[in-house]
């Protein structure tokens, strides 16, 4: 990973038209400013929790502070820059570009800002960043160099959506020397069309940043379902709210009170949702019950032990759901570590490490198969 080289940044741009009208100058001269060496996208609450080293008396000390508001989401990364001209013109308006690599491409996220400043959620942890402004003087531009910033290495990334509760990546997490738990494919959230039950609903900007800034081409929905559990979570739908270009799949699942995959009712569910995982053309996906806590908690963990997350790393993604408004009391460790649930039954099964216990769990508990679980980490890891 590269280090942040830049502190202050100036170019200068030459251009000697007229645009529609618009006052343009010949000269412009950028001041990108330094971000620093590692941004936090966390918040300061946040940050305090995830580095007490001990997130379940945190989260018992805190109830107060948690589980009552809503304060899932991420810190947002502010942009700053100054501009002068020959001619004192002003920029009807700024473009930010942000790019994974020098090279700058379609698929790149951008702002538009009417001033020099500018904020962005939901970047990658761990990972360098390139950004660059361009301003507009009519149809005139002119674009700064390019400066650099490092996000901090610090999981989980979580994620602003406008209108939806809990939401992050199940990638990002520092799982040891080789590989790394990949970002950007697999999502998880609480339900996503809670404007039906007055819960949890994007907004039309949260649609947008589902579509066109997570890329969501699938959703996993494990509410249950009249059809399967005769109760109808899921508000009668059969497609996803986003719309025609996501695909939705229904697993329902029940909870409460008994361990999620141990339950003779969830065996097809948890097959099927397994089995959906080990498709790559279904990615990037977002899973959800209703608010995103118990069922999809429940999966949240055991994907992550078998791409190779310790105990304490899967803590404190599973207690992070107390920043959401989960509509409920505080969870801490105790709604997992019962000894039927399933981190007693990963840490009984054979292996070597936590990811082949976990494995084997999922082979001798749920059913799921060798070839399922060997997919599923060839899509979710990679090599560093």
């Amino acid at each position: 990973m590269k280090n942040n080289k830049i502190s202050l940044l100036t170019v200068v741009t030459f251009f000697s038209l007229t645009s529609c009208g618009v006052n343009v100058p010949s000269e412009v001269n950028f001041t990108l400013a330094n971000l620093g060496a590692e941004v936090n996208i966390h918040t300061e609450t946040q940050t305090a929790y995830l580095e007490s080293g001990d997130p379940d008396n945190y989260v018992n000390q805190h109830e107060m502070e948690l589980s009552t508001f809503s304060n899932s989401g991420p810190a947002s990364v502010h942009f700053s820059w100054t501009v002068s001209t020959d001619n004192n013109a002003k920029a009807s308006k700024y473009i930010i570009a942000v790019s994974e690599d020098e090279i700058f491409d379609d698929d790149d996220w951008t702002i538009t800002s009417k001033t020099t400043t500018a904020e962005m959620f939901n970047l990658k942890v761990a990972m360098t960043y390139y950004w660059k402004v361009t301003a507009y003087y009519g149809t005139a531009t002119f674009e700064s160099n390019v400066s650099s910033f490092t996000i901090k290495s610090q999981g989980p990334r979580n994620i602003e959506v406008e209108g939806v509760e809990n939401v992050r990546d199940l990638g990002g997490w520092n799982i040891g020397d080789e590989q790394i738990y990949k970002q950007g494919l697999i999502y998880r959230s609480a339900e996503l069309n809670g404007d039906e039950d007055g819960l949890s609903a994007p907004t039309k900007n949260g649609k947008k940043v589902l579509l066109e800034q997570l890329k969501i081409k699938s959703e996993v929905d494990l509410r249950k379902t009249l059809t399967v559990n005769n109760d109808d979570e899921v508000c009668g739908i059969t497609s996803s709210p986003l719309g025609d270009t996501v695909q939705y799949a229904s697993f329902p699942m029940i909870f409460g009170g008994s361990n999620i995959f141990t339950n003779a009712s969830n065996t097809d569910s948890l097959k099927s949702f397994f089995n959906y995982l080990a498709e790559p053309t279904n990615y990037p996906i977002i899973f959800h019950c209703v608010r995103g806590t118990d069922r999809t908690g429940a999966l949240s963990y055991v994907l992550g032990a078998l791409c190779g997350m310790t105990y304490d790393q899967l803590l404190s993604d599973y207690l992070f759901s107390n920043f959401a408004n989960i509509n409920s009391s505080i969870i801490d460790e105790r709604n997992i570590s019962g000894t039927m649930f399933y981190p007693a039954g990963i840490n009984k099964s054979s292996g070597d490490s936590l990811a082949e216990k976990a494995a084997n769990y999922l082979i001798n508990t749920v059913g799921v198969s060798l070839t399922t679980i060997q997919s599923i980490k060839s899509i979710l890891l990679a090599d560093k």
